[in-house]
Formats: C-alpha cells, sequence, structure tokens
C-alpha cells in the first residue's frame, strides 16, 4: 500500500526483482509506455529503464513542465533488486504549483499493480519542501534551467541527433505539434562516472539526463538542483567529490548541440 500526502515523501520504492524483458512486459500491461533502457556509465549490472503514462504528458504540457514526461526504474542486476523512482516525489517537484493532491495516485497504483509490494526507502524530503526545494540557499530551484542552446525546435532536434545519435536513450514529443520535444542522453562514460564516486550507482535516479527543446531553446536541469533532489541523502561534502560534474553535464550537451 502507498501512502500519498503525509509528512514526508519517499525519494524511491524498491520492488521484487524481474528479468529485464519481464519487467518491459509487466509495465506495457498496466499502461505504461517503455521508452527506451541505458546502462549507467556502462555497466551491465545497472540498466534504467525509462518509461512514460498518459498522465505524465499530460501534466508535462504545462507550461515549463516538460520534464516530467518520463521517469525511471532501476533493473539493478547486481543486487537483483528494482528501485522505482516515486511518480509523487518527481511530480511535486517539477509540477510544483501545478501539482494537485491525488495526481500522481494512479501512476503509483499501475506501478503497484505491474510490480506488486512496493517499499519506500528511507531517503526522503519533507513534502511541504518539494514545492520550491533547493539544496540551501542561493542553489538552485526546479525553473533554474541550465540552457545549453538556442534555435528552432526543428534546427535543434536536428543538430542533437547528429551529434549524440549513438547516445540517444528516448525523443518524445511533449506538445502534439512537435514543438516541444524532450529527449533522454546518455553522459560520456566518464561523466556517468559520478555515481561510483558518490556510491549511488544502486539509485541512478536521473540517468540518462534529459534536455527539452521549446520555445527557441534546449534546456536541462540545474545538475546543482537535480543531483540534490536525486540524492537527498547525500550531505555536501559528499557532492564536493564531483563539484565538476554539473559544469561538465552542461558542457557536453552544449557540445551535442554545436
Amino acid at each position: 500500500m502507498i501512502c500519498l500526502g503525509t509528512e514526508t515523501t519517499p525519494t524511491d520504492f524498491k520492488a521484487d526483482y524481474l528479468e529485464l524483458e519481464a519487467l518491459k512486459q509487466k509495465l506495457a500491461d498496466h499502461g505504461l509506455e517503455v521508452l527506451g533502457t541505458h546502462q549507467v556509465a556502462g555497466s551491465n549490472d545497472y540498466t534504467v529503464l525509462v518509461y512514460t503514462c498518459t498522465e505524465f504528458k499530460q501534466a508535462a504540457r504545462l507550461t515549463g513542465r516538460g520534464f516530467i514526461a518520463a521517469l525511471r526504474i532501476l533493473h539493478n542486476g547486481k543486487d537483483r533488486e528494482l528501485v522505482v523512482s516515486n511518480p509523487e516525489y518527481y511530480m511535486r517537484a517539477f509540477l510544483q504549483k501545478d501539482y494537485t493532491e491525488g495526481m500522481a495516485k494512479p501512476v503509483n497504483d499501475a506501478l503497484a499493480a505491474a510490480l506488486g509490494s512496493l517499499a519506500a526507502t528511507d531517503d526522503s524530503l519533507k513534502t511541504k519542501k518539494l514545492v520550491k526545494y533547493n539544496f540551501m540557499m542561493s542553489m538552485p530551484h526546479y525553473d533554474d534551467f541550465a540552457r545549453v542552446a538556442k534555435g528552432s525546435t526543428e534546427e535543434l532536434c536536428k543538430k542533437l541527433e547528429a551529434n549524440a545519435k549513438d547516445r540517444i536513450v528516448f525523443k518524445l514529443n511533449v506538445s502534439e505539434d512537435g514543438s516541444s520535444v524532450l529527449y533522454g542522453v546518455a553522459l560520456p562514460v566518464e561523466i556517468e562516472k559520478f555515481n561510483e564516486t558518490l556510491e549511488t550507482m544502486g539509485q541512478s535516479h536521473l540517468l540518462p539526463y534529459t534536455v527539452l527543446i521549446e520555445n527557441g531553446e534546449a534546456n536541462i536541469l540545474h545538475a546543482k538542483f537535480y543531483l540534490a533532489l536525486s540524492f537527498p541523502q547525500l550531505t555536501m561534502g559528499e557532492f564536493m567529490k564531483i563539484m565538476s560534474v554539473p559544469g561538465d553535464i552542461k558542457d557536453s550537451f552544449k557540445a551535442d548541440f554545436q
């Protein structure tokens, strides 16, 4: 049983292990569309499965909310477990004032129907803080996007698909007319190895990293926001070990749009 609207909201859940193909089928059987898979830092042990659904797509059409179009499940072959990003957690953080109570429940229910019992992990944040979350004062919020390119949607999509074609995990039209597009892009392995440094290979909620193309810009979530949101158990000291990573992520995407 998943409890929504409690004082704290868990970042993710753990579920009983399934082989990858069985996991894909279970999700499809319950209305969750698999968009692609990605091996974290090139490891065969940790595969992220990205999915979408009707509720995500509808919410993503709201202005500035396109990043909620897709979420992730980590298939952890090493420890034989599934780590499921909590839809409520990310919908609250990404939709902010546009989130309404119960909005995430259909997705949580579909995940529970597909995967069985979901056990909340210890990682969580106070629910009321998710609306305007930032790691600490002067650090970026959700809508402090990092712009990595400017141009028409057609032009930017063409550049990304030419320069990063071997690293694109999925492409999803956020708007019905194709003017707003979300891509999931694998980062260079040397960047994704920040998970090894942080010992978060068994979590990896934010990979593949997404870029949203709309309104003449290509934007990514600021990594100083997204990493802290995804790994709330980590301290400033631990994040200091990867202090170059936010800039490295932005530079990688900028290069992809050259």
